[in-house]
């Protein structure tokens, strides 16, 4: 059995907005986030890692934010694309591991929503 391990990790800054998506759920929030699709951090990062695993170009080489089609897309499709090119190259996913770093929104009441949401992303 080969193992294969990446590493994803993204960053969006605040703006104007009144929620955030993040791991597939919107989070209401007294700002949004700055981004051409819908910004969804944990899921770009986790898009990242699995990409990075198999030496497939990264997230923003596959969407970039210049091409119309990504405009507010939902990132659960970027992850879905990620775990088919895994699949393609004979792989699957084993463990996943992901670390938010936040002061707000606290992010309890949403962890096993996001947790669920990641998971059927991931088949």
């Amino acid at each position: 059995m080969t193992v294969r391990i990446g590493t994803g990790f993204d960053v969006h800054a605040f703006g104007e907005g009144d929620f955030i998506i993040l791991g597939g759920e919107k989070i209401s929030h007294s700002q949004g986030l700055i981004a051409h699709s819908d910004g969804d951090v944990l899921l770009h990062a986790v898009t990242d890692g699995l990409l990075g695993a198999i030496g497939a170009p990264d997230i923003g080489q596959l969407f970039p934010n210049d091409d119309a089609r990504n405009e507010s897309e939902d990132s659960r499709v970027f992850l879905e694309e990620a775990v088919k090119r895994v699949a393609d190259r004979g792989y699957g996913v084993v463990n996943l591991d992901v670390t938010v770093i936040c002061e707000r929104p606290k992010l309890s009441g949403y962890k096993e929503l996001m947790r669920g949401n990641v998971a059927a992303g991931l088949g």
